[in-house]
């Protein structure tokens, strides 16, 4: 092991901390996490007529659950799910805060420090939160691992599929926002609305993950006609999911959460840089990177090489055969450097 840490300590480090988390994220109220009612991030819950509404839908419903004991009553940028009630630690993730808020058509002023912290959060980190952090992320990781000991083919989709991927992460994006709103609409009828509602939680593939872990198992229905489309919609995401044991982080590249932090990575405080001139082209990083990128290789001529679908898991940095050839910055200062490996 300390033969790997000084080798790559990068990997080392991001294993740790993807282990911490997940055991954080997924298990803190096992772990006698108490409740922590923080005024500054107010708890939303549902309108009335909701509360009613649901009363009467039976238990394990996909849209239903019980109450939230967590100990924080918020919403990380990666996925937290709201079914890991009696185990978990944070309420949901970030996706399911937009969905329900605009179904509830929550007032602002609740809105505001959720939002706040959020974009705290994204501008600090960008995607570093997918590669570090996120327990669906380790999930897929160890998928790659077991194949690897079993020393299986990796496979790579292809740049049109990829393409299609980045494609589909957008209309699911855009789909959950519509959604959402179709189920804030009064007028529509109950039995539609609800078929509509937390289309995000209904179509996200740990439904068939974390519900059990957190002893709330749900149930996967296909009637009425909205209920069966999406889960048919999560069957599919999560056989996807499944596909990062031949193909890294298969699900990352259509994850919601994962498009909405990717917006920040540019501009986030956490930056990548490359010296171009000390490039050999060996296309190391290319091979090692969970997400197939090619950026880092392409970039001949500026130094900034931060790009939306990086996972900041800096992999690229830790294989570099090149001395300081890539970097990490934080606020200005680096953090991490690529090294002469003899």
């Amino acid at each position: 092991m300390e033969k790997n840490k000084i080798r790559r300590p990068m990997t080392f480090l991001r294993r740790i901390s993807q282990i911490l988390c997940f055991i954080l994220i997924v298990f803190g109220a096992f772990l006698g996490i108490k409740k922590q009612n923080l005024s500054f991030l107010p708890f939303i819950e549902a309108p009335l007529e909701y509360k009613e509404q649901l009363k009467s839908e039976e238990k394990g419903a996909v849209i239903l659950g019980p109450a939230y004991p967590q100990a924080f009553d918020t919403y990380l940028p990666v996925k937290s799910c709201r079914f890991l009630r009696q185990v978990g630690t944070f309420r949901a993730c970030f996706m399911h805060f937009v969905s329900e808020s605009i179904s509830w058509l929550t007032p602002p002023r609740l809105l505001f420090s959720h939002i706040l912290l959020f974009l705290i959060l994204a501008v600090l980190l960008g995607r570093f939160w997918c590669g570090w952090v996120c327990p669906l992320g380790f999930i897929q990781d160890i998928l790659n691992i077991i194949r690897k000991n079993f020393k299986l083919r990796r496979f790579f989709f292809s740049e049109k599929f990829k393409k299609t991927l980045r494609n589909l992460g957008y209309l699911l994006f855009i789909s959950i926002i519509i959604l959402s709103l179709l189920s804030a609409i009064p007028k529509l009828p109950w039995s539609v609305r609800k078929q509509v509602y937390l289309s995000v939680c209904q179509m996200c593939p740990v439904r068939f993950i974390f519900p059990y872990i957190g002893n709330w198992p749900i149930k996967h229905n296909f009637s009425p006609f909205g209920y069966g489309i999406f889960t048919m919609i999560s069957i599919a995401f999560f056989l996807l999911l499944l596909v990062s044991f031949f193909i890294k982080r298969s699900w990352c590249r259509v994850c919601p959460s994962g498009l909405l932090l990717s917006f920040f990575n540019k501009g986030s405080f956490l930056a990548k840089r490359k010296e171009p001139l000390k490039c050999t082209r060996c296309g190391i990083c290319v091979g090692v990177c969970p997400l197939d990128n090619k950026e880092v290789y392409l970039q001949k001529k500026k130094k900034n090489i931060d790009f939306a679908s990086c996972i900041h898991c800096f992999r690229c940095i830790d294989f570099c055969p090149e001395k300081n050839c890539l970097k990490v910055y934080f606020l200005g200062k680096t953090l991490f450097r690529s090294k002469f490996k003899r």
